[in-house]
């Protein structure tokens, strides 16, 4: 039963360690913390495993001491990597741009974007464009010739 709980913690920890580096252009440091944290409780799970079943086949005497070892050394690495942990989710994120707005409406032009204007030589004045009445427009009425003199 042992056997399946770490198991199931090591593929938990596993995925978490691949998550963090694909994310980590989006978190920064906080994924790089988490990763390091999710490396150091893996490395925990590991050691205490290989313990529990070894300990006893490699040393047959004094085994207070040596699980006294083992408990301060899976300790620290729990601590820290637990640390890691919860400092991955406080720390602070890098800046995300704003994104630009999509769709139907205004597009502005490129920074080097500039009017194309026809040339014209230095010595003639710039040509105007025809005049054109606006659309529905209708010159007022004149009076007959020669009234409204006087």
């Amino acid at each position: 039963m042992n056997l399946i709980v770490a198991s199931i913690m090591g593929v938990l920890l596993l995925a978490g360690i691949v998550v963090m580096a694909m994310r980590r252009r989006d978190h920064g440091r906080a994924a790089i913390l988490g990763m390091f944290g999710c490396i150091l409780l893996l490395l925990r799970l590991i050691v205490s495993t290989l313990l529990a079943y070894l300990a006893p086949m490699l040393f047959e005497g004094n085994l207070e001491v040596t699980f006294a070892i083992a408990n301060i050394i899976t300790l620290l690495l729990d601590a820290t990597g637990t640390g890691l942990l919860i400092w991955a989710v406080v720390a602070r994120r890098p800046q995300q741009q704003p994104a630009q707005p999509q769709g139907p409406g205004w597009q502005q032009p490129p920074g080097d974007w500039q009017q194309q204007h026809p040339q014209q030589d230095w010595n003639q004045p710039p040509q105007q464009p025809p005049f054109q009445q606006p659309p529905g427009w209708q010159p007022p009425p004149r009076p007959p010739f020669g009234e409204g003199q006087g």
